[in-house]
């Protein structure tokens, strides 16, 4: 029997999980595990338009976001052929419905993305984290996309020769 990993991508976290998905399949391969990759969504509100008249209900909504968020991150693993992946959307409160997903899917590997900054970002990680382990016995990794070249830059460097303030006047 292979391992199961389950990829779980919440609301904020989809552009790092399809551009972090190289990372993901490394552990896949590594563990040799067939890969669930889970987008859990809050309940979407029906859409309406200006003058406040539904033109597609909740449900219709939930279909349309299904099917876009199951094509993008399946052309994302397609290109990946070796690894078996899977893709489920579910909808409810994300931390609420991760936990469920990992009791039922009982993966022995949970991958979590990070790139959302804050405070409010790292305690919706935390919280996530702890229920992922109070659910299933799996291990838990947070996978956080390394920075662009551009914001791994040294520190600039002042010049000796230029004094680093202005210094205020000598009183003798």
């Amino acid at each position: 029997m292979s391992a199961r990993l389950l990829a779980v991508i919440t609301p904020g976290e989809e552009a790092t999980a399809l551009s972090s998905m190289v990372g993901l399949v490394t552990i896949a391969r590594a563990a040799e595990a067939e890969v669930r990759l889970a987008y859990f969504r809050d309940l979407p509100r029906p859409r309406v338009d200006r003058h406040d008249r539904v033109v597609a209900d909740t449900a219709a909504e939930m279909a349309r976001i299904e099917r876009t968020a199951t094509e993008a991150i399946e052309s994302s693993a397609r290109v990946f052929d070796d690894v078996r992946a899977e893709t489920v959307v579910r909808f409810g409160k994300p931390t609420r419905e991760a936990g469920l997903e990992a009791e039922v899917y009982a993966p022995q590997i949970v991958v979590v993305f990070a790139t959302a900054r804050g405070l409010l970002a790292r305690l919706r990680r935390w919280t996530l984290r702890r229920r992922l382990a109070r659910r299933s016995d799996a291990r838990v990794l947070v996978l956080a996309p390394t920075p662009p070249p551009a914001e791994r830059r040294a520190p600039v460097v002042q010049s000796a020769l230029t004094p680093p303030a202005r210094l205020p006047a000598r009183r003798d």
